[in-house]
């Protein structure tokens, strides 16, 4: 069962709600369990009134659908419910029921957090679901306990690299604003916890006071979308989340971590070690998204270097409160105090940096610092040119100076070290004279701060498609008279490419004729030259299949006069390309004049590979390809660094990260862990600080562990079996999916689903689609899942795995060799573990619901989605089977009873969405320009929000 404090959030939360929404809570109306409520209306008291500050904000039949799916009752009682509703009020029934699953999400978020810091209590691991939750200094215990000395441990930690890339994926359900008010009612959940322990009686009443009004103003907010994102705007998104956890998540975690090595008996971090690091695709992802064009791209990294100068800035103006003394200092503090009192050209008093024309109005120390306070004025030195680059780059963003203008303007910081100079000759010199304890103060924080947001909060990557690379190249070859690139094969194309990146002639002719899709290829080449190179990351190849593919890009970045190459990065996603990853990268790492540093970044897509051929087959093949690929890089002498490119959904490679580490080969994580954090997965990770820090600490112990000691290399005869079963696997998955007879599963697909809602939503900037046309083979991965998530089939993780370990299980011992592979096979357990997780959330009454609703028209569909069904059944009980527990999550009943007290919810929203879509569906639909068909769409988009929130993942 949930927790008692999480059962009183939630009782919290829905008797604050309902207050503030309108109707009143009787004597009797709080509730014990969130799966026996029922109800509302009669026994708990609740009354509907006209009170003087307005008629209640709640209808009678939303409470008294509430009412009634709190009941419980069967399905198809529910059904007739809503068969009776008209649209609107269909609209108004769904609202209520995701309100309440959101509130449930919140809960879960404070209750995570809660759990979190029980485990940091503990000396030891905390047990929570039967299984231990390491803390830092658990995970320490562990390793001495295996041979790893602290010091080892020390290292390890310093100089981790966990890299967060936040993407503009379109799977967060939710629109910003109601996510905004949702994490504070979570924090004022923190607050109301502390109040209950220490708090005086009016203190608890006005923090429920503050609670309602958060909970009345995201109930009145629209949570429908009317317009699609633009790049730049998600791109503003990503900065909140920066912005409101993680620039005061990090530097604690790191403050653990320094108190972690001192109890241990070892040194801190040193100052310019920065674990964490933080990049983006918002604003540069191009990948099959024409919104993201080169002016975007350029409009973005000036917003984000005006940002960070404002929050530099900002810092800075704490510290010249703290560092207040006089002395005594070091000779080279000396020498840059003297240098910044000579720059300032407008002393004529004794203080230093008085007011002067262009650097505004200062809230602090407008008159300038006296002349006898060395680190105030270095420190306002600083500021000054922080508040420059912030005007600088709102000039530019604003379209009133140029990027040449702008870059040459001498207060402008262009690189991490210009700010780092002054602020590190400042630590030296309080380290040195015995000041540590304000060196590793705001100071610390400050210039780990800056190692690890930079100038511009978030390193940029870019991705383009590698098609659209060969097209730039075919336009030069062709107007050259070299003939056509597209034609050439692939041992042509790496030559002249290789003679090319070896030339030191132009390559890109000025008046070069092209289409408009090849003259924004090289425009976007040109504007990611001309940007300072640390504010850019990686630039990720999407559907890379070979090697001129990577080495086109390269030549592109020569062309058009990259100071600083970008890291190149291909993508391989598909089976077929990870087949084929180790023999594109040996070509690629023995090319000529391909200068790759000495490290050569690989990514890797777990989404599409998925897509093509099933979870298990995906999951195999990426490790396989890790494999092969590490060996390939040490034959050439080279390090591989990959980067994990996971969606949120266990069909795209999410899950609990523990798990997903399990399955990554030995070797493949050497303390670095590149990963994307996508669409609902950002606020799931970062959504307060608290829960940032949680997700930052899990990281830093899964990768710590991993690198000293990485898993167990899998026997000869389990390599043998999990490729058999891959082979098996795929061939089953691409043949009930790809190869059905006349068609009839893509047809089912989107007949039987709510597929064509994800149009309508408005969740990314980016189409569905790869191109305009084609079949499911060129729908991208996040609809796909989507659509099977909201179908509650969840198909992905289990069609042909399943069927090929039953077929394995047959055999003769084939059970007891799968039981044992499970036990001992980290890989192997992890696969086994994530699909029981996603099919615990399964239920085949959804999908027999929308066949009846939307297929009974065609004979063939009602027969394939029997069939999918029995296919359901039959993988949940072969996975049991393998690992050997009585049930779906056995051994972790919260988590079971969490997701059973959403089940009420979940069922009523999923009546409701079969019959908006029977209805949207029909021959007699109405009008797309009626009102009912707005209140239908509407109900379409908030039941998909539902139930969303009540999965915890959209795609």
């Amino acid at each position: 069962m949930p927790s008692t404090a999480k059962t009183g959030d939630l009782n919290l939360l829905r008797k604050l709600f309902l207050e503030a929404v309108g109707p009143r809570l009787g004597s009797q109306g709080s509730f014990n369990d969130a799966t026996t409520a029922n109800s509302a209306a009669t026994t708990a008291g609740w009354t509907l009134v006209d009170q003087a500050s307005g008629a209640p904000r709640l209808s009678a039949e939303q409470l008294d659908f509430l009412e009634f799916a709190e009941s419980t009752p069967p399905l198809p009682e529910i059904v007739a419910q809503a068969e009776k509703m008209d649209g609107d009020t269909l609209v108004k029934c769904a609202a209520i029921c995701s309100e309440i699953l959101n509130q449930a999400n919140m809960t879960d978020s404070h209750e995570e957090v809660r759990t979190w810091k029980r485990i940091l209590r503990s000396e030891n691991d905390a047990v929570h679901e039967g299984k231990a939750l390491p803390t830092f200094q658990a995970a320490i215990k562990k390793l001495v306990s295996a041979g790893i000395s602290k010091e080892q441990v020390r290292d390890a930690l310093a100089s981790q690299k966990v890299d967060f890339v936040l993407t503009a994926h379109p799977t967060e359900a939710q629109r910003r604003t109601i996510l905004l008010k949702q994490k504070r009612v979570v924090e004022l959940l923190e607050e109301h916890e502390a109040l209950t322990v220490s708090g005086t009686p009016g203190e608890v009443k006005r923090i429920h006071e503050r609670i309602k009004r958060e909970l009345l103003s995201a109930w009145r907010t629209s949570s429908i979308r009317r317009t699609k994102p633009s790049a730049e705007g998600e791109a503003r998104n990503g900065m909140d989340m920066i912005e409101e956890t993680l620039w005061s998540a990090v530097p604690k975690h790191y403050r653990r971590i320094d108190q972690l090595l001192v109890d241990n008996g070892l040194p801190p971090l040193p100052p310019d070690a920065a674990p964490v690091q933080i990049s983006s695709w918002m604003g540069g992802d191009r990948d099959g998204n024409p919104n993201v064009t080169a002016p975007v791209t350029r409009r973005v990294v000036t917003l984000l270097r005006s940002r960070a100068a404002k929050f530099y800035y900002d810092e800075v103006d704490e510290l010249l409160f703290e560092l207040t003394h006089t002395g005594p200092v070091t000779e080279e503090m000396n020498q840059a105090v003297d240098a910044c009192v000579k720059m300032d050209g407008s002393r004529t008093t004794k203080k230093v940096f008085g007011p002067t024309a262009g650097f505004g109005v200062a809230k602090r120390f407008q008159t300038g610092v006296p002349e006898d306070e060395p680190y105030r004025i270095l420190l306002m030195a600083v500021r000054r040119r922080l508040y420059k680059t912030k005007e600088i780059m709102d000039q530019l963003y604003m379209g009133e100076i140029t990027a040449a203008e702008a870059d040459a303007h001498p207060d402008v910081y262009t690189s991490r070290a210009q700010l780092l100079e002054p602020l590190e000759i400042m630590y030296r010199s309080l380290v040195s004279v015995g000041d540590r304890i304000l060196a590793d103060g705001t100071l610390l924080d400050l210039l780990r701060r800056i190692r690890t947001f930079g100038l511009t909060l978030t390193r940029l990557d870019c991705r383009q498609e590698s098609d659209r690379h060969a097209d730039a190249l075919d336009a030069v070859t062709v107007h050259l008279g070299l003939g056509s690139f597209l034609s050439w094969d692939e041992e042509a194309r790496c030559k002249w490419i290789e003679t090319e990146l070896s030339s030191k002639r132009p390559l890109l002719p000025v008046d070069l004729p092209c289409t408009p899709a090849v003259r924004e290829v090289l425009d976007t080449f040109a504007s990611l030259a001309s940007l300072p190179a640390e504010a850019l990351g990686a630039y990720v190849i999407s559907m890379a299949h070979q090697a001129s593919d990577v080495l086109a890009v390269r030549l592109l970045q020569k062309a058009s006069g990259f100071a600083t190459p970008m890291r190149v990065a291909p993508l391989f996603e598909t089976r077929e390309d990870l087949l084929a990853a180790p023999a594109v990268m040996r070509r690629v790492l023995s090319a000529p004049g391909y200068d790759h540093g000495g490290v050569h970044e690989v990514m890797l897509g777990y989404s599409d590979s998925s897509k093509d051929a099933g979870k298990l087959a995906s999951l195999w093949e990426l490790h396989t390809a890790q494999e092969d690929l590490l060996k390939v890089a040490s034959e050439a002498n080279t390090c591989i660094s990959f980067f994990h490119g996971r969606g949120g959904s266990i069909g795209r490679g999410g899950g609990p990260q523990h798990l997903a580490l399990l399955s990554q080969p030995a070797g493949s994580i050497s303390g670095g862990y590149r990963v994307t954090v996508q669409g609902e997965q950002i606020n799931a990770y970062f959504g307060s600080p608290g829960v940032a820090m949680h997700t930052l600490q899990s990281y830093a112990i899964a990768v710590l562990e991993h690198t000293v000691t990485p898993p167990p290399l899998p026997s000869a005869e389990h390599r043998a079996l999990i490729q058999r079963l891959a082979n098996e696997s795929a061939a089953a998955f691409q043949r009930t999916i790809y190869k059905s007879a006349g068609g009839v599963f893509a047809k089912y697909f989107h007949t039987a689903g709510p597929s064509s809602a994800l149009a309508s939503m408005n969740l990314g900037s980016r189409p569905a689609k790869r191109k305009a046309q084609g079949g499911i083979e060129t729908l991208r991965a996040i609809p796909w899942v989507f659509a099977w998530t909201q179908m509650r089939l969840h198909l992905p993780v289990w069609l042909g795995g399943g069927e090929a370990i039953a077929a394995a299980a047959a055999e003769e011992g084939g059970l007891a060799k799968l039981r044992e592979m499970y036990q001992t096979w980290p890989f192997f357990t992890a696969f086994v573990d994530l699909v029981e997780l996603e099919i615990s959330k399964a239920d085949p009454r959804v999908s027999s619901l929308y066949d009846a609703k939307c297929c009974q028209a065609d004979e063939r569909l009602i027969a394939l989605g029997v069939e999918l069904r029995e296919g359901l059944e039959k993988a949940t009980d072969i996975f049991l089977q393998v690992s050997g527990k009585p049930g779906l999550l056995a051994d972790q009943p919260a988590t079971k009873a969490s997701f059973a007290a959403r089940a009420p919810y979940l069922m009523a929203l999923h009546a409701v969405q079969g019959e908006v879509m029977g209805r949207m569906r029909a021959d007699d639909a109405p009008a797309e320009e009626s009102s009912e068909y707005c209140h239908l769409n509407d109900a379409m988009v908030i039941t998909v929000q539902g139930i969303a929130a009540g999965m915890r993942n959209t795609g």
